[in-house]
């Protein structure tokens, strides 16, 4: 009677369902986002215009620290 316990334990382990399996291949969402920021050959390069960089660093300086560099130093 015990190996018959004992043989439906050990294979009811074998069929057990894997945690993740249906989930996709680890670091895809990872290396997706790194190849949409990435510049390709052939990819459209949009220009910075000067107004829009004015206003790019007049809101990096109005924002919270004064857009200063932390430092290291103590």
């Amino acid at each position: 009677m015990s190996l018959v316990v004992i043989a439906s334990l050990a294979l009811a382990g074998c069929v057990a369902p894997k945690p993740g399996a249906d989930l996709p291949p680890y670091g895809d969402s990872v290396r997706h986002t790194k190849a949409l920021q990435t510049w390709q050959e052939g990819d459209e390069v949009t220009p910075l215009h000067g107004a829009k960089a004015a206003e790019a660093m007049r809101n990096y300086r109005l924002a919270p620290g004064g857009g200063q560099v932390p430092s290291s130093l103590p």
